[in-house]
């Protein structure tokens, strides 16, 4: 009987020592890759890295939605595709870094907030398209 009783004592704080060890050895998810966006020299190497050169025109202060309206639905698809944080910035305020890109005809905007680029787009002024930052067109 205290044989018993010794081992009930016994038994549970070590089921959660072992529980506690195990949970804190899994391997947890990667965080995203951030990327960051606070200066300039960051905003024209991650343009380059996308094949693109380009010449600051204007920054401006943003908000960026708390909810998705139709018009914003887009943009934030293309955010998601490009593996961009736009929707965990819900609410917060950004700046939009409009550059004029080289050779193209193109305009590209970036969006970041806190330093991190969590938006990114490039468009042809007048033609109402919107493209990817491959060139591709989203609409």
């Amino acid at each position: 009987m205290k044989r018993l009783i010794r081992y009930l004592l016994i038994l549970p704080p070590a089921l959660l020592c072992c529980i506690a060890v195990i949970l804190s050895h899994q391997k947890k998810a990667p965080a995203a890759d951030l990327i960051r966006a606070a200066t300039e020299s960051d905003r024209s190497a991650w343009l380059m890295l996308q094949g693109w050169h380009g010449e600051l025109l204007q920054s401006r202060a943003v908000t960026i939605p708390y909810e998705i309206t139709e018009i914003y639905a887009e943009y934030a698809a293309l955010q998601t595709r490009q593996r961009l944080p736009l929707m965990q910035y819900a609410g917060k305020h950004g700046i939009v870094y409009t550059y004029q890109l080289e050779d193209s005809g193109l305009y590209a905007e970036l969006l970041t907030a806190d330093g991190i680029l969590i938006g990114a787009q490039c468009y042809q002024p007048g033609e109402g398209r919107t493209l990817d930052l491959h060139g591709r067109n989203i609409s």
